[in-house]
């Protein structure tokens, strides 16, 4: 060993300790912070056109198909109206209950109710027999249409009730002269595109309805 050595190793020199942050790092966080408001209120502002134009564009294109829904309703609308009368366009006198579609599509008719005093007839014969003396057998003659569950085309009428003036008819025709305007006729019809109205008596106005109804008791035609 040589000369003034103590034989101890010598001592390991000291870890460097870590340097504090960077104070520029805690600037440029506050510096970011500051500004971030100004520029999500400037993306708001550069978006907020394109939101409002787009929903400008949904609006206007759904008015577009609303209208142009209304304007094919509009197009295929039906216009059932109940009448009576007791003349055909040819002068012969008969007694007539009829049903027309003065509208511009094509009318599916739901139930049909026909009332006399207040009671449902559910058959000619019935109304008959109600209101002018009929019996079950006496000779007459009468023809009658299904008015119901069945498609009325634009202009188009059916006479549901038709008593013509014959010798075996004569009596009844007079008594249905009167008694005629004591019936009240009720129907239903739809359109095309399901949409549905029910009307009342003479020169009624169609009243909107979702569907048919079904409590209605059906006049039949026999």
């Amino acid at each position: 060993m040589a000369e003034g050595e103590t034989g101890k190793e010598p001592a390991a020199a000291e870890a460097p300790t870590s340097a504090p942050a960077p104070i520029v790092e805690t600037q440029t966080v506050r510096l970011v912070l500051r500004w971030l408001p100004f520029a999500m209120a400037g993306h708001l502002l550069i978006g907020l056109p394109t939101l409002i134009i787009s929903l400008v564009v949904a609006y206007g294109t759904f008015v577009q198909a609303r209208a142009t829904q209304r304007m094919q309703q509009a197009a295929a609308w039906p216009f059932v109206a109940y009448d009576t009368s007791n003349y055909s366009d040819d002068g012969k006198h008969r007694i007539n209950l009829t049903l027309t579609n003065n509208g511009v599509g094509p009318a599916m008719l739901g139930p049909v109710e026909l009332q006399y005093q207040g009671k449902a007839m559910r058959t000619p014969y019935q109304l008959l027999e109600a209101c002018c003396g009929y019996r079950p057998g006496q000779a007459m003659m009468l023809a009658t249409t299904p008015a119901s569950k069945v498609v009325l085309r634009p202009g188009e009428q059916i006479a549901f009730f038709d008593l013509r003036d014959m010798p075996d008819n004569a009596p009844l025709i007079r008594r249905m002269e009167s008694e005629r305007w004591k019936i009240r006729v009720r129907a239903c019809y739809c359109s095309i595109f399901d949409d549905c109205w029910t009307i009342e008596g003479q020169q009624a106005k169609p009243q909107a309805v979702p569907q048919c109804p079904t409590n209605w008791q059906a006049y039949r035609e026999r």
